[in-house]
């Protein structure tokens, strides 16, 4: 099945706005050093953390993926990200020109998808409790995302620029169509709580639990359950393209501007009902480690037999985790909208939205255009959360120097309300100290469907990073992008104050007084 005219109507919405951010992380997440950053994919990492304290200060991320367009223009993304592009790419008042061209289409008559997303991570901290044996993190991030999936080629390139009428001729008839467009951004307050569960020998476990209060910024979303469409030529605009809504059946419904140019850092907007919408949400996670030398890290300290928190001890590491369970339920009538779409012989072009300014503006002539009134708006809806199985094995091959294979895998359905982030499998070798590391994620990409490498780097209380190389340094012409970074305080968890008393290799004596 291939998504129908609900695409086409909300991608028109946003084409006004810029991309959205976000993804994994993957190149800073899986290390032993990653803090706060690791709780995000494994809340069991927050017990037997190398810190004694971790402090977040602030890190974000930004992530777009898709199969129908790649970046062609004659300066990378990473000049555009930070507007160093050279003056002779831009006009006489030094506005950028970015013409059509500079992202070409790829035409193969399959279906295209479109994902983007990101986050802020806030203010968070990691502290370490009783030797080790538990561990707490608070944590705070703001996420915003967009995802649209099996969109038919024509009506992609309707969305994407209008293009002349034969250039798709000859027309034709989408029917039995379905599919989804999710927009979403919300706050999240989190507290993690971890736990270790056995540490005796060569066996080591360890249990994590994260609780979340979510705090609705933003929702807009279409669901098609059945629809037809053709597009045509447009009446208005010699040559060109409208949107021929034969019929419709679909839930659509978002906030308006005020749920989030109002929001506040006030109890009634974190936990009561200023906010748009408000709802909890969960991550579970279990660690094992084999430690074959076990031994050799342990002491004792004044008649207690410890291990060295200051090393990590094993051989391999397998960890499994379901994040991002639970939902945000939209429910304040002053921002909330809901409809039920039944609509036939409705037409929308792309110049409808010529003039119109602002998020609300957009709405509103797209409620117009579906017909839509007051007497059958609705104010209340869910939003799932985007939650996702998370597989990671990380292999020590010699010290300092590890490989990791990280799977994370979406399961939340196609046709849902809510976040989505596309699935990922990568590998990564890192070198890692206290102060220094260096990965190279080598992924595939956007429900496993592009393959490419990225490097990340941590030094001293600062890191970066991209998944992404090839989009970020414009290689060859890529079909995503991503960057992160971040800043930090670590404090790290001391080793025993006499290093003999750790045992050696040789000696009869496990422990020394």
């Amino acid at each position: 099945m291939q998504t129908s005219t609900g695409i086409c109507l909300l991608a028109v919405l946003l084409m006004g706005y810029g991309p959205a951010k976000g993804q994994h992380w993957l190149g800073v997440a899986s290390g032993n050093y990653a803090g706060t950053n690791a709780l995000y994919q494994q809340p069991a990492q927050a017990a037997d953390s190398r810190y004694r304290l971790y402090v977040n200060l602030a890190g974000f991320d930004s992530y777009v993926h898709t199969n129908y367009m790649r970046y062609a223009a004659p300066f990378s993304l990473l000049s555009l990200l930070t507007n160093t592009v050279p003056a002779r790419y831009r006009n006489a008042r030094g506005q950028l020109v970015f013409p059509y061209g500079y992202l070409p289409e790829t035409l193969n008559g399959r279906p295209k998808r479109l994902f983007m997303g990101g986050e802020v991570r806030g203010p968070g901290v990691l502290i370490n409790l009783a030797g080790g044996r538990m561990g707490l993190g608070l944590t705070s991030r703001v996420r915003v995302g967009m995802n649209a999936r099996r969109v038919d080629e024509p009506t992609a390139r309707f969305m994407r620029n209008g293009v002349p009428l034969e250039a798709i001729l000859p027309a034709t008839i989408y029917d039995n169509q379905s599919g989804a467009v999710n927009v979403n951004g919300y706050g999240e307050l989190a507290a993690t709580f971890g736990y270790v569960l056995q540490e005796e020998g060569e066996q080591f476990w360890k249990l994590g639990i994260t609780a979340k209060r979510l705090i609705g910024l933003y929702n807009t979303h279409l669901i098609i359950d059945d629809a037809s469409h053709q597009l045509v030529r447009d009446r208005g605009v010699p040559n060109m393209l409208a949107l021929n809504i034969r019929s419709a059946e679909a839930t659509y419904g978002y906030t308006t501007e005020g749920a989030f140019s109002r929001a506040r850092l006030t109890p009634g907007w974190l936990l009561g009902r200023q906010s748009a919408g408000g709802g909890w949400g969960l991550d579970l996670g279990v660690v094992y480690e084999y430690r074959p030398e076990a031994r050799r890290y342990r002491y004792t300290d004044r008649g207690e037999q410890r291990y060295d928190g200051s090393k990590n001890k094993y051989q391999y590491r397998v960890s499994v985790a379901l994040t991002d369970i639970g939902a945000i339920q939209y429910r304040n009538p002053a921002y909330v909208n809901r409809y039920d779409v039944n609509a036939t012989n409705r037409r929308l072009t792309r110049y409808m939205f010529v003039g119109v300014s602002g998020l609300d503006g957009y709405l509103s002539t797209i409620d117009k255009t579906l017909g839509l009134t007051q007497d059958k708006r609705q104010t209340s809806f869910w939003s799932a959360l985007p939650t996702a199985l998370n597989v990671n094995v990380d292999y020590k091959v010699q010290e300092n120097v590890y490989v990791n294979a990280t799977w994370i895998q979406g399961v939340m359905p196609a046709n849902s309300v809510g976040f989505y982030t596309p699935s990922v499998l990568a590998v990564t070798p890192r070198y890692e100290t206290r102060w220094a590391e260096i990965a190279m994620p080598v992924s595939l990409q956007g429900n496993y469907t592009n393959l490419t490498f990225g490097l990340a780097a941590r030094l001293g209380p600062v890191y970066m990073g991209t998944d992404h190389l090839p989009g970020l340094l414009s290689i060859g012409k890529p079909r995503g992008a991503n960057l992160y970074a971040g800043a930090f305080i670590p404090l790290f968890r001391p080793g025993p104050k006499n290093p003999n008393e750790c045992y050696e290799p040789g000696k009869w004596r496990l422990f020394r007084r």
